[in-house]
């Protein structure tokens, strides 16, 4: 059974383990939408 993860969830337990961005480029989209976008593709496979 998959649990749904809200937005505050991803906050609390997973951005904040991914360490600051230190050269480069910022990302225009916010950590959350990446994460979920990365956790829908795992939940439904990668075709």
């Amino acid at each position: 059974m998959y649990k749904v993860l809200d937005k505050d969830i991803i906050e609390m337990e997973i951005i904040c383990h991914i360490p600051a961005n230190k050269r480069g480029f910022s990302s225009q989209a916010p950590l959350e939408e990446i994460v979920n976008a990365i956790l829908y593709k795992l939940k439904t496979g990668v075709q």
